[in-house]
C-alpha cells in the first residue's frame, strides 16, 4: 500500500497531468518539464489501481476553474510560441522554505510570471520539524540564533535518552510510560516555549520569519484534497500581493485579498489537559499548533514537531470544491 509520501507525489502528479489535460484539448500550448521528479511522482501515481488514480485526477480537475479564474497567466500566453510551462519541484527547494509541489511559468511581457500549488493529500501538516541537543531551530525557523541557556536547559533531558539507548538500543518510548510526557515532551516543550517568546521580544521580525519558515517563503496556493469529507479546498497564500496578477494585459476574474505576516506572538501555552502540544496565537488573525512526538518505536535522541496551521487571517482566500 502506498504510503502518505508517495500518496503526496501521486497528487502532485495528478495535478500536472490534469492540468496539462485542460490545455491541450482547449487549444493552449503547454508542456511538462519531464525530469527525475516528475518520473518519481508518476510512479507513485501508478502505484495506484484504477479508482485511485481517479480520485487524485478528478480531484485536481476540480480546481482548474478556480485557479484560472484567479490567475489569468495560466491562460493568456505572450504570442503563439509562449508555452506555458508545468514543473515538479525537488525535495530540495522545501528545504529552503519554498512549499510549492507543482509550478507554472510563462513569459509576462519581458519578465517571467510563475506561480505554484503545495498539494497536500488528507492532512494539513505545515511543517515536521525536529528538536535535539544540536539543532538551533532559532536560527533555522526564525534566523535567531538560540541562546546557551536554551542548550542547557534542554541538555538534561537528551543526556538522560542518550543513557538509555546506550543501555538497551532496544528500548521502546511506550516503555518510558509515565516518563515519556513528565521526563521529556513536557520539559523540552516548557524551554521551547521560553526561548522562542525570548527571541520574539528581542527582535520583531523573527515572528514574520517563523510564519514564513512554517508556511512557505513565496506566494503560494495550497490544494487540500480531504477524502472523508469528499471535497478540495484551495487557499490562496497572497503573500506580498504577488498572486492574482495581471499577466499579457488579461486581468484576473477573482480577486484575493493580500495577507499580512504577523508582528508579536500574542499568546503561546499549552494545550487545556495536555503535556505535548502548544498552542500559539499571532496578530494579523494566525494560529499555529505544536505537537511534540516521538517520530519512531525505539528511542532516539531527537524528537519531531506535528505542526499545523489551525487559524489564519479571515481574509484569506478560501474556496471548498465539493
Amino acid at each position: 500500500m502506498p504510503s502518505q509520501v508517495e500518496n503526496g507525489k501521486a497528487f502532485e502528479y495528478a495535478i500536472a497531468k490534469a492540468y496539462l489535460d485542460f490545455f491541450e484539448s482547449n487549444g493552449i500550448m503547454a508542456r511538462i518539464q519531464e525530469d527525475a521528479n516528475l518520473i518519481h511522482a508518476r510512479h507513485c501515481y501508478t502505484l495506484h489501481d484504477g479508482l485511485g488514480q481517479k480520485g487524485f485526477y478528478l480531484a485536481a480537475q476540480k480546481t482548474i476553474e478556480t485557479l484560472i479564474a484567479i490567475e489569468p497567466g495560466l491562460v493568456s500566453p505572450k504570442n503563439h510560441n509562449d508555452f506555458l510551462n508545468i514543473r515538479l519541484a525537488s525535495d530540495s527547494e522545501g528545504i529552503v522554505g519554498d512549499v510549492r509541489d507543482v509550478i507554472f511559468s510563462r513569459m509576462n511581457g519581458n519578465s517571467v510570471w510563475e506561480m505554484g500549488v503545495s498539494a497536500k493529500n488528507n492532512h494539513d501538516a505545515v511543517k515536521h520539524s525536529r528538536l535535539s541537543p544540536y539543532i538551533d531551530f532559532g536560527k533555522e525557523w526564525m534566523d535567531y540564533p538560540c541562546s546557551m541557556g536554551y542548550f542547557d536547559e534542554i541538555k538534561p533531558v537528551f543526556e538522560m535518552l542518550r543513557r538509555i539507548k546506550e543501555d538497551n538500543p532496544k528500548t521502546k518510548w511506550d516503555d518510558l510510560g509515565t516518563a515519556k510526557s513528565e521526563k521529556v515532551y513536557f520539559p523540552l516543550l516548557i524551554a521551547f516555549r521560553k526561548e522562542m517568546l525570548k527571541i520574539s521580544k528581542e527582535d520583531t521580525q523573527t515572528t514574520a520569519n517563523l510564519l514564513q519558515y512554517l508556511i512557505g517563503r513565496l506566494p503560494f496556493y495550497k490544494v487540500i484534497k480531504e477524502d472523508r469529507k469528499n471535497i478540495v479546498v484551495v487557499k490562496a497564500f497572497n503573500i506580498g500581493g504577488k498572486l492574482n496578477q495581471t499577466v499579457n494585459g488579461k486581468k484576473p476574474i477573482i480577486k484575493t485579498d493580500v495577507v499580512k505576516m504577523p508582528t508579536r506572538i500574542i499568546e503561546l501555552d499549552f494545550k487545556e489537559k495536555s503535556e505535548t502540544t502548544l498552542m500559539m496565537v499571532l496578530d494579523e488573525g494566525w494560529q499555529v499548533s505544536f505537537r511534540i512526538h516521538s517520530a519512531s518505536t525505539y528511542i532516539e535522541n531527537s524528537l519531531k514537531f506535528d505542526i499545523q496551521l489551525i487559524g489564519n487571517p479571515p481574509i484569506l482566500f478560501t474556496q471548498h470544491l465539493f
